[in-house]
């Protein structure tokens, strides 16, 4: 199976809606699937398959419920 590495950290955060400082992380803890390119200077890659599966799962909306309005 071959894998297209086409979209920029920048691109995958605008798509996201989120910053790429979170795309880095997502990437850092191999949530999204990218390629280190480093020349002439380091920078990722991704795989847009690997971005639109990440948008279609679920997330934990864990924390404190809510307060009941009284």
């Amino acid at each position: 199976m071959h894998v297209n590495y086409s979209m920029t950290v920048a691109q995958v955060a605008e798509e996201l809606g989120c910053t790429k400082s979170y795309v880095q992380r997502l990437i850092r803890q191999e949530r999204l699937d990218a390629e280190l390119q480093d020349i002439p200077v380091k920078y990722y890659l991704l795989d847009p398959a690997s971005v639109e599966k990440y948008k279609n799962t679920p997330k934990n909306k864990g924390g404190r419920p809510r307060k009941e309005k009284r």
